[in-house]
């Protein structure tokens, strides 16, 4: 059909992925890294708008825009993240994994009624934008009608996770709809060649963390069914004079040397030359140290500048290095144009052994300890209501959303082994399920040398880790489903630097729990020498408050005496029961005993049998 000169026919489509996603949704953090590269390498095919969702958790995004993503929630139903929704109806309440490359293929293959143009226009400072739109029909078509736009961020980058589920990277995400979240009313019917343009004034909301970053979609749906029928988009646009520092290496996770020398790697994130900036680093948030830069850096381009030497203390640290003053303007964004990273300054002479925990304090890592998250996902983390043989808390590595291959690391506060005692152990108890029989691995290295090489002295995998049958759900163990592990140390007695780190490889499988670490001078606490001459003892109640109950079975005449000892190797109570033949029954005053776990010692002249008991108050 000639209209107006022209010829019109189908529009190509540019599909549209709306994902419900959430700051502290497990899931989330696992399905994303999939759903973003096939996002990444379909941008002349897709745009996407990610909603932050207010559930399972904590997510400052939500909060920000809570009103318009719960619009967005309740006209799809969505009920549970991560969701996808492509093209309104074409995959809709889907998991991210649903989408694929042939799918997008199908779909952007699907000629479109209707032709977008948008753009958009900041004014100076980047406080307020002008958005336009332009629609035009190459096919008549009819229907409840809607344009729906939304200013998104790009891409935002946190130093520190927002949430709980370890994701510091969100993308496209939506930070203002407009009009408003239920859209725009379009006519009913449409003719081929029909145009009607749209323009929006928009303030920039004062949450927005990077301005370099704001960019816009907007799309036309049929109300009636969902159909997005097509999308449009304008990409953000670089500040005139913007830069950030993008990388940073040469801080140590783990070093004993107090001083080590950083380099980072800025860019030019504007639209002209940079050719002068401030580097800036700090420790721990103390005052910052500047360095004056100069140099040529086109639109895009990166340049690595070293620091010099930084001195530290020994301890736990924060190295944050950031760019102000790109060719001599303010810089809009300083907090999300900056990189960061934990370290620990180890002593050169560790902590007197043992040292013990079993996580009942709520801080984690606990004090001391180092946890490495390289990629920056599901990780290690405190976990209440499952310790070991009902203690209050432990670590759980969640290979249930990590990826397969992922390696996260907790490192034990280094030890002082000079000890007088003829032999060492490290204990901890253990528990760990499999999805369907994956082969996650628990690792226990030493190193003597502040981490320059390691010694591998405890490695199971899948069916020799687990504790408990393989289960679909996400594992969480029982007190029952737990298993005493017991590492020889005596190699590394008389050394004054001991550092352990238990490594967790993933292989997509399920969760596994570590609790009541304990490197030791001595032999095991648990061992038990041939104890045939007692049938059985056990302790009841298990937590104990002020008193308990042992009972012990012997087979025979046998002289027998029972110890309570704490986690450091402290007796409280000994005593000698003489000969006992059959059945035998005693109390525990634990009145005076501090909260936490014991061992109680039944002995014979065969060895020793040891149950643990945990004491509440």
């Amino acid at each position: 059909m000639l209209s107006g000169g022209m010829i019109f026919a189908q529009s190509q489509r540019l599909t549209l992925i709306e994902e419900f996603t959430q700051a502290s949704c497990p899931p989330c953090a696992a399905q994303n890294p999939a759903l973003n590269a096939l996002l990444d390498a379909n941008t002349t095919k897709v745009v996407s708008i990610k909603y932050q969702t207010s559930w399972p958790g904590v997510d400052p995004m939500n909060a920000q825009t809570a009103s318009e993503v719960a619009t967005r929630v309740s006209y799809y139903g969505v009920t549970g993240v991560p969701n996808i929704e492509f093209d309104g109806n074409v995959l809709s309440n889907a998991a991210p994994s649903a989408l694929t490359q042939s799918g997008i293929d199908n779909q952007y293959a699907v000629t479109s009624p209707f032709t977008i143009n948008m753009t958009h226009v900041y004014n100076a400072d980047y406080s307020a934008a002008t958005v336009n739109i332009e629609v035009t029909c190459t096919q008549a078509v009819n229907g409840t009608l809607k344009l729906r736009a939304a200013l998104v961020e790009k891409e935002i980058i946190f130093d520190n996770a927002p949430g709980s589920n370890g994701e510091t990277e969100f993308f496209s995400v939506m930070r203002k709809m407009l009009p408003d979240a239920s859209g725009e009313t379009l006519p009913t019917s449409w003719t081929v060649g029909q145009t009607q343009t749209f323009s929006y004034q928009v303030s920039t909301p004062t949450y927005i963390y990077d301005k370099n970053q704001i960019g816009f979609v907007c799309f036309i749906q049929n109300d009636a069914n969902k159909s997005v029928l097509q999308a449009g988009y304008s990409a953000p646009q670089p500040l005139m004079n913007n830069a950030a520092v993008t990388g940073l290496t040469g801080v140590p996770l783990i070093q004993c040397a107090t001083s080590f020398n950083p380099t980072v790697t800025i860019k030019n994130n504007g639209n002209t030359p940079l050719t002068t900036a401030t580097i800036n680093y700090q420790i721990d948030g103390g005052t910052a140290v500047t360095l004056p830069w100069s140099g040529s850096l086109a639109p895009g381009q990166t340049a690595t500048q070293a620091i010099g030497v930084v001195n530290s203390t020994p301890g736990s640290h924060v190295f944050k290095a950031y760019i102000t003053n790109p060719n001599g303007t303010a810089v809009f964004n300083t907090q999300f144009d900056s990189q960061q990273q934990n370290f620990s300054i180890l002593s050169n002479i560790g902590a007197a052994a043992p040292v013990v925990e079993a996580y009942a304090n709520t801080t984690f890592p606990p004090a001391g300890w180092v946890l490495d998250n390289a990629d920056q996902g599901p990780t290690w983390t405190r976990k209440t209501g499952a310790g070991a043989f009902s203690t209050t808390a432990c670590a759980k590595m969640d290979f249930y959303n990590s990826a397969a291959g992922n390696v996260d690391e907790l490192y034990m506060p280094n030890a002082n082994m000079t000890l007088s005692a003829t032999s060492a152990t490290l204990e901890f108890s253990v528990a760990y399920a499999s999805y369907a029989g994956e082969a996650d691995q628990l690792d226990v290295l030493v190193s003597t040398n502040c981490g320059t090489s390691w010694t591998n002295v405890f490695s199971k995998s899948g069916a020799n880790l687990a504790t408990a049958a393989n289960t679909t759900a996400s594992f969480t163990p029982t007190a029952t489903q737990w298993r005493f592990e017991s590492v020889n140390m005596t190699p590394y007695l008389n050394q004054t630097n001991v550092l352990v780190k238990f490594k967790a490889t993933s292989a997509y499988g399920n969760n596994l729990y570590i609790d009541e670490i304990n490197l030791h001078g001595g032999a095991s606490t648990a061992g038990i020498s041939n104890l045939t001459a007692v049938n059985g003892f056990n302790v009841f109640p298990n937590p104990v408050n002020n008193a308990a109950t042992l009972t012990i079975s012997t087979i025979k005449t046998e002289k027998v005496t029972v110890d309570v000892v704490d986690m450091l190797g402290n007796v409280l109570m000994s005593r000698d029961l003489g000969a006992i033949n059959g059945d035998y029954r005693m109390e525990l005053d634990a009145t005076n005993w501090n909260a936490g776990l014991y061992f109680v010692n039944v002995r014979t002249a065969q060895g020793t049998a040891t149950k643990k008991i945990n004491v509440i108050k």
